[in-house]
């Protein structure tokens, strides 16, 4: 059985009705934040491990020129803290094995954050385990790279389809605010076509 998660419902547009047409889809909302999301995955999961996953969500970009455009990620990457020194056995940064054919998408790495960054310099500076080879677009979600750790470790195919919303600054939340719907109305025509 194939899975289309999302943080939240209210992100897509007619979420379960996207299952309707496809037969072996379920749809699951996680939760919002890498905790609720990976908890309730991971609940999910144990129970019936699924074949393969699709996270469809809304992130932030550091460019202007990302706002709507949906990005494919299989690359992953948790940030470096100041002041923080984790044990060399973490992974901090990773791949997963791609649950759909993106191919017409852009790729992106997720820089996973506890919230909107409202610090663009901050986040920069949160780069610091992303490794040079993954794809230089650097988006922000919340709940990817919490969800992709499992499915690696599962051997489930992953794929996270992120539609901009935002640009990493004072302003992020406010254009998130703005721009929710129509990220989720693009999300959902991605869907249709990848599903």
């Amino acid at each position: 059985m194939r899975w289309l998660c999302v943080a939240h419902e209210k992100e897509i547009p007619d979420f379960h009705g996207l299952a309707k047409n496809k037969g072996d889809l379920k749809t699951h909302a996680l939760g919002i934040g890498q905790f609720e999301a990976l908890a309730r995955f991971s609940q999910l999961a144990y129970a019936e491990k699924p074949e393969r996953v699709v996270l469809a969500g809304t992130c932030g970009s550091r460019l202007d020129e990302n706002i709507f455009k949906v990005f494919a990620s299989n690359h992953f990457a948790f940030p470096k803290i100041a002041h923080e020194d984790l044990p060399e056995f973490l992974p901090r940064a990773f791949i997963t094995e791609r649950a759909v054919d993106s191919g017409i998408l852009p790729a992106a790495t997720v820089l996973q954050n506890h919230g909107v960054s409202l610090d663009a310099e901050k986040f920069a500076s949160n780069t610091g385990y992303i490794p040079p080879e993954f794809p230089g677009t650097v988006l922000e979600n919340m709940e990817a790279a919490s969800v992709a750790l499992i499915c690696k470790k599962m051997n489930i195919p992953f794929t996270a389809l992120l539609c901009v919303t935002n640009t990493i600054g004072i302003r992020a939340r406010a254009q998130w605010k703005q721009n929710f719907r129509e990220a989720g109305e693009r999300l959902s025509a991605t869907l249709l076509l990848s599903l």
